[in-house]
């Protein structure tokens, strides 16, 4: 099974550049240590010839895909097998990205409006019904070979689950001006049926204001049925976009750490923690001032305080293949590693420039990573590295 995270998005910490323009000055970034060499006057990039690694995925009845997929959202779970969208539906792989198979529901066409994925046979997804109130949730227990359908008090937004039953979700119900409104919904059945725990709707009666209708939402995680986190933006200095609540999403507190040294006066832009286990997880926070940073929170205490790790100098995105590993990177010239929680971090400069181009990327272990590029005219491409990011492959042929 792959670690605790959200999966409302693949994204990162990209914020309004409104914001950064009017964002305070800040003191200069701290330096990352111990810096990794890497060979920068490699060819021109080749079409990936990396070796077959075994399934251990369930293909079983799944129809391959005739020619190499557009990916525009991927979710591996190992080295091997994984799960992916496109604008055709959901897609799988058991040979680590080199070929695919088509994994959707009968007569879904489309990208789904959310997805989770548990492990290598169990997931969700979410066809949306046109608005953010509707919507027809398919699950699948055996890889995609098959799927069961019930509607949804949703048509899209966050789903975290938490094992093959419980779960929640979280769906924006309209925003403008910094404010969003939200209803979080709970399930104990798989997602056959859904309770409304929460909603801040100003509009609905008996809605509430302990999860704030001000500020942008990005997402929800849970730890177990009591206790979940909604995280976002809002345009104010020194304040951190995260509210917890204890009782099932029925009240929550801001938590609001504290900046790290030398960001005073900055602006914020907080991502869905990730929780490795019960008590470990991880918060990515963008920083944004003249120049911008990112920075990981770690909690070592269940979500209950959050302390912050040394900043990169980049607005970035992150991926956390573990506890200790973490890395941050906006697909430019340099991608920042740290294999010790954040305490120190290497450069790595990668032999690929994405800037401009990453829509997302993601390591499983220290070494193994994907990367999904779109430009454009719209045309995604998928990379793969096997060397913990200096180097990258193609993988469509």
């Amino acid at each position: 099974m792959h670690s605790r995270k959200p999966r409302i998005l693949l994204g990162g910490l990209i914020f309004l550049l409104a914001v950064s323009a009017c964002a305070p000055v800040q003191s200069g970034l701290p330096s990352p240590t111990t810096p990794a060499a890497t060979d920068t006057s490699l060819p021109a990039l080749p079409t990936a010839t990396l070796p077959a690694v075994p399934s251990s995925g369930p293909t079983l009845s799944l129809q391959p895909v005739g020619s190499f997929p557009s990916i525009q959202s991927l979710d591996m779970l190992d080295t091997n097998n994984g799960w992916a969208l496109n604008n055709n539906g959901i897609l799988y792989t058991s040979d680590g990205g080199t070929s695919w198979y088509n994994a959707a529901p009968s007569g879904m066409t489309t990208m789904p409006a959310a997805s989770y994925f548990l492990n290598n046979t169990t997931g969700w997804v979410v066809a949306s019904g046109g608005d953010p109130t509707h919507g027809t949730l398919y699950h699948t227990t055996d890889g995609g070979s098959h799927w069961t359908s019930a509607s949804v008090p949703f048509g899209g937004g966050s789903l975290d689950f938490l094992d093959a039953n419980n779960g929640w979700a979280m769906v924006g119900l309209g925003a403008a001006m910094s404010h969003e409104a939200v209803a979080v919904f709970r399930t104990s059945d798989s997602g056959s049926t859904w309770t409304q725990a929460y909603t801040n709707d100003p509009n609905t009666a008996g809605a509430s204001d302990t999860l704030p209708f001000v500020g942008d939402k990005n997402g929800l995680t849970a730890s177990d049925m009591n206790h979940a986190w909604v995280t976002g933006s809002e345009p104010v200095s020194d304040f951190i976009y995260i509210y917890m609540t204890q009782d099932g999403g029925k009240t929550w507190s801001g938590q609001n750490p504290a900046l790290p040294s030398g960001y005073a006066g900055a602006m914020t832009n907080a991502d869905p923690p990730h929780f490795f286990n019960a008590t470990e997880a991880v918060l990515p926070v963008g920083l944004y001032a003249n120049t911008g940073a990112t920075v990981l929170y770690v909690s070592h205490d269940s979500g209950k305080t959050w302390t912050p790790t040394m900043p990169v100098p980049i607005n970035g995105q992150v991926s956390l293949p573990s506890p200790t590993d973490f890395f941050v990177w906006d697909g430019g010239t340099t991608l920042y590693a740290s294999h010790d929680g954040g305490a120190n971090w290497l450069n790595i400069t990668p032999n690929v420039n994405l800037a401009n181009n990453l829509a997302s990327f993601q390591f499983v272990t220290p070494t193994n990573g994907w990367a999904v590029t779109t430009d454009a005219s719209g045309n995604y491409t998928l990379f793969r590295t096997t060397d913990g990011g200096a180097n990258w492959d193609v993988l469509n042929p």
